[in-house]
């Protein structure tokens, strides 16, 4: 009969730079948790992560903030037991601190939380492996409580996911001061770095190069790039996890360019930004011809010129829409990005 395998202290087999890194941000989550308790802390919070809530967040959406395509790789594997090293576990401390355990409890927590393994809905942590850093899915809490104490781990059940290799991501640096940091994928895919010095820090430790827009080859430009994420709301928070709804595509932006750059032929009906009104233009043919036949009609032949200037103006305005075509580009007869004509 075979025996299953010991659980064993899990290697983060990181470099050492993302080590430090990734324990950087783990201490930086244990402080921001106490700022939830606080009158400004945690509308200061939630002014960081760009979202609302009434304590502690996640530990996930904390390095989902900070890191770009954190969910682009799909899990892989079973959960496995392993002895994880706090320190470099994303948790939370929502319904209290470790100094509110009872300290005739404090010792039976550090014995369970160190060696009962329980289920899964015990302690539940998100490894992923090529950034050396863990979130708790479940087993939040007990993160910070073992921190406090100093101990070496905790015993919990871990699942793998991974990430993409450095050398498949730039970071984009942008040409002044106030300008938008982007990640770009695989030379196509976009996310807008929303917190840059943090995602900047975390990336360079993990290998990203940092360039400028100018030095990508075969993509749209800046402008319709930074135009488009605005446009379809890239930059703001998102709604789930999904990485579509913060990744625009450059090659369905360019293939859009392609159709947006079309020679079109449209009337002054179907020019979106200078389009002609039906009803305007008939109130305006009307009383021309209208006018035209009142003057023809009067006894004082001193008129009729006017009337035929009248009919005339009638008959221009009748014509003139369908013999004016304009000939460019889709975007310009849309008035934008030509989505709509």
């Amino acid at each position: 009969m075979e025996l299953a395998e010991a659980p064993r202290a899990l290697e983060l087999d990181v470099s050492a730079r993302m080590q430090l890194a990734s324990g950087l941000l783990c201490s930086l989550k244990l402080e921001m948790d106490r700022y939830s308790r606080g009158l400004l802390g945690q509308p200061f919070l939630d002014d960081w992560m760009g979202s609302q809530d009434t304590c502690a967040y996640w530990g996930d959406e904390l390095l989902r903030l900070v890191i770009p395509f954190l969910g682009w790789e799909r899990r892989s594997g079973d959960a496995f037991q392993a002895y994880v090293d706090s320190r470099y576990v994303l948790g939370a401390s929502i319904k209290g601190f470790p100094e509110h355990i009872p300290q005739d409890k404090v010792q039976d927590r550090i014995t369970r939380y160190a060696s009962v393994f329980g289920t899964r809905d015990n302690a539940l942590y998100i490894w992923y492996r090529p950034l050396g850093i863990l979130t708790a899915h479940e087993g939040k809490h007990r993160v910070a409580f073992m921190r406090a104490h100093d101990q070496p781990a905790i015993a919990a059940w871990v699942r793998e996911a991974t990430y993409p290799s450095a050398d498949r991501i730039v970071i984009v640096q942008p040409d002044d001061r106030q300008g938008e940091w982007l990640a770009v994928l695989d030379g196509r895919y976009v996310q807008l770095l929303r917190r840059p010095r943090v995602s900047r820090m975390m990336l360079e430790a993990y290998g990203v190069k940092v360039c400028r827009w100018r030095d990508l080859t075969d993509t749209p430009s800046r402008e319709s790039v930074l135009r488009e994420i605005y446009r379809t709301g890239l930059h703001r928070q998102p709604q789930t996890i999904s990485e579509e709804e913060r990744t625009l595509d450059l090659d369905k932006l360019k293939q859009q360019e392609r159709v947006d750059d079309e020679c079109v032929s449209r009337n002054i009906f179907e020019l979106k930004p200078y389009r002609c009104s039906w009803l305007r233009l008939g109130i305006a043919t009307t009383f021309a011809f209208i006018l035209s036949l009142v003057l023809w009609l009067l006894p004082w032949p001193v008129l009729r010129p006017g009337a035929l200037i009248c009919s005339g103006i009638a008959f221009g305005l009748l014509s003139g829409p369908s013999m004016l075509h304009f000939v460019g580009p889709r975007r310009v007869a849309a008035g934008s990005a030509g989505r709509d004509v």
